[in-house]
C-alpha cells in the first residue's frame, strides 16, 4: 500500500526531538524486540528504510519471522501511527539484483547503504552518538497496513 503523504512527510523530519520512531520485531515464539531509530526514510512511498547500525536482535527475529511494525509518534502535532508489513534486511554483499518484496538490493544500498553520508551521525547528541559507525545494511519494511491513533480526550467516554 502507498503511504499517505502526511506520513511520508513526517518520516522525512530530521530533528530527533520532533519525531519518535521504533521498529518492533518478534521471534517465532513471541519474544519481541523494540529498536529505536533516529534515522528513517521512505522509498517509493511504500517502503520504510532504517539503517542497520545496532540491529543484532532485530536481524535474528527477522530470520525467524519476517513481519515488523514501525510505530511513529509526532508529539508536537499529536499524531501517532503504526505501520505493519513484511520486513527484511538487505546487507552489504548481497547481489544487486537480490529483491525483497519488489525492492532491489542494488537500488537500496546505492542510495542508503552509507547512511552517514546521507545524514551525518555527528549531529547526534554526544550521549547517544556511537564512537564508530558500522552500518551493516538497511532494514526494509513494506507497508501492508497502517493504523492511526487519535489522541484521547480526557473526561469523555
Amino acid at each position: 500500500m502507498k503511504l499517505p503523504k502526511e506520513i511520508v512527510d513526517v518520516l522525512k523530519i530530521k530533528e530527533p526531538d520532533d519525531l519518535i520512531v521504533y521498529l518492533t520485531t518478534s521471534s517465532v515464539d513471541g519474544k519481541c524486540n523494540i529498536m529505536p531509530s533516529l534515522f528513517t526514510d521512505v522509498y517509493d512511498d511504500e517502503f520504510i528504510l532504517i539503517p542497520d547500525l545496532f540491529a543484532v536482535k532485530t536481524k535474528i527475529n527477522l530470520n525467524e519471522n519476517r513481519v515488523g511494525v514501525v510505530t511513529i509518534a509526532y508529539p508536537s502535532e499529536g499524531k501517532k501511527w503504526a505501520l505493519r508489513g513484511p520486513c527484511g534486511h538487505i546487507e552489504w554483499g548481497v547481489p544487486d539484483n537480490y529483491s525483497f518484496q519488489g525492492i532491489r538490493a542494488g537500488d537500496v544500498l546505492k542510495k542508503w547503504g552509507d547512511w552517514e553520508e546521507k545524514e551525518p551521525f555527528a549531529s547526534l547528541p554526544e550521549d547517544i552518538r556511537p564512537a564508530v559507525v558500522a552500518q551493516r545494511g538497511v532494514i526494509v519494511l513494506k507497508v501492508a497496513e497502517c493504523y492511526t491513533y487519535e489522541p484521547e480526550v480526557s473526561g469523555k467516554k
